[in-house]
């Protein structure tokens, strides 16, 4: 049996014309480390999907009494926790059942190590983010004047922004690394987890928990 292309000449058979028209397919094989580095990826968007909706939910459900303030931005951000969520939900139950229907072989792809690289990164870059650039040992930090303000005097303020740069930096460095390195994946799995649970979750606790 034969099929014909518009405008070509000739005649191609059924699988030269899914050929033509689909895309090719990726690479079946997975290495044992991207294995085990695709499973862990999934538990850790599972874990996290659940974390943000406990985070979440009594102030996704929480009734506002104006149409405007503080409690209806708060409603609204744990709205869009909640996608998050779903988003990470899905793609965690996605990465878990592709990385089951693959073969495991010595020369497969170790793609997945990459993903734990990323979460390393992230985690130590929300952990900077979370560390106030100024510190004050009384009083409160004025950022106009870069002072802390203890009336009637003021004093100066302990700068963190060298941390912040240095956490950021061992995140990068550390996620390369990893990324380098697949044949660590035992290793790296525990490592990401830990980042990515601490500067995730110190996010989570930051934004939502500890202003409720």
């Amino acid at each position: 049996m034969s099929s014909r292309l518009p405008g070509v000449r000739g005649s191609w058979d059924d699988a030269a014309v899914r050929r033509f028209w689909l895309p090719a397919e990726g690479p079946t094989e997975i290495s044992a480390e991207g294995a085990l580095a695709g499973r862990a990826t999934s538990l850790v968007l599972v874990g996290s999907a659940a974390a943000l909706v406990g985070a979440s939910w009594d102030e996704l459900w929480h009734r506002c009494s104006a149409i405007a303030g503080t409690c209806v931005e708060r409603a609204a951000g744990a709205a869009l926790l909640m996608l998050l969520a779903v988003l990470a939900l899905v793609c965690g139950i996605g990465i878990w059942r592709g990385v089951g229907r693959r073969v495991v072989d010595p020369e497969g792809s170790s793609r997945y190590v990459w993903v734990l690289g990323l979460l390393f990164a992230l985690g130590f870059v929300f952990i900077a983010a979370r560390i106030p650039a100024f510190a004050c040992d009384r009083g409160r930090f004025d950022d106009t004047l870069a002072r802390c303000m203890h009336p009637p005097t003021t004093s100066d303020a302990v700068s963190w922004l060298w941390a912040k740069r240095a956490i950021v930096v061992v995140g990068l460095v550390g996620g390369a690394a990893i990324a380098a390195l697949p044949r660590g994946v035992r290793l790296w799995v525990p490592v990401a987890a830990a980042a990515w649970i601490g500067g995730a979750g110190w996010l989570i606790v930051d934004t939502l928990v500890r202003h409720s």
